[in-house]
């Protein structure tokens, strides 16, 4: 008796056994450092330390100086994003856990995410209330990201909001926003800076007493900018509570 043929579904399972595993296992997302002189190493970066980015290759770890990096191609790793789903929830103390052994891990990659990460250490210890620790990992972001001014003034500015001076934050707050009114598709870098902004200009202006530009400025950090899920959800909890408290209030 003739057997009938496998199914064609087992059939490419079979065959895909009996082939080199390199040949039918998915490919792995790999991470790339852009070297100055064009060169791009690829691998799974795990860290930096001693001023070199290390990353995992089939040869083993090599470390690269951040001197000679111009570009990180990495994807922010989960533990970043549960960090960031900690703050925005509420639970800081776990965010500050959190992101100090990502920072101890990545201080210092000239990646998007990383600096993020450093910034988001200070925004979390001022949510526990440690203002010093707050104030002191604000600095540290400062050394770190020289070039990052605009975070850097985010965070000086949640300092002066968190210490009832308005009106330097005021003052840190204007270069943040000042594309604000030019652009309704700000890329990755300028997307959640304006919802951060937006969500501390709003609390400048609720603390002067100017409900309705609050309101709008909450809105802007939640629903015009929402790059930034704990702004933006910091930012609706208060337009909520303002039109709670002030039923006259509209929507810009």
């Amino acid at each position: 008796m003739k057997a009938s043929p496998l199914p064609s579904t087992l059939h490419a399972l079979l065959l895909c056994a009996s082939l080199l595993p390199v040949v039918c296992a998915p490919a792995l997302a790999q991470d790339a450092v852009v070297l100055k002189s064009g060169q791009t190493r690829e691998g799974k970066i795990v860290g930096v330390s001693g001023g070199n980015v290390r990353i995992e290759t089939s040869a083993g770890t090599v470390g690269t100086p951040l001197s000679q990096v111009r570009e990180i191609r990495m994807a922010p790793p989960e533990a970043f994003e549960a960090a960031a789903a900690m703050l925005a929830s509420g639970d800081a103390g776990g965010a500050v856990s959190a992101l100090t052994q990502l920072n101890e891990t990545f201080s210092g990659l000239p990646a998007p995410w990383a600096e993020r990460a450093a910034a988001m250490l200070g925004d979390a210890k001022l949510a526990t209330g440690d203002t010093e620790g707050a104030k002191a990992a604000y600095e540290q972001f400062r050394q770190t990201y020289p070039q990052a001014t605009t975070l850097a003034n985010l965070g000086m500015a949640r300092l002066a909001v968190d210490a009832g001076q308005y009106n330097e934050a005021e003052k840190l707050l204007q270069p943040v926003l000042q594309a604000s009114d030019k652009t309704a598709f700000p890329d990755s870098a300028e997307g959640p800076a304006l919802s951060q902004g937006h969500y501390l200009l709003g609390r400048v202006k609720e603390a002067a007493g100017d409900h309705q530009a609050a309101l709008a400025n909450y809105l802007k950090a939640s629903t015009v900018f929402p790059f930034d899920s704990n702004a933006a959800a910091s930012a609706q909890k208060q337009a909520d509570a303002l039109r709670a408290e002030h039923a006259g209030l509209i929507a810009p």
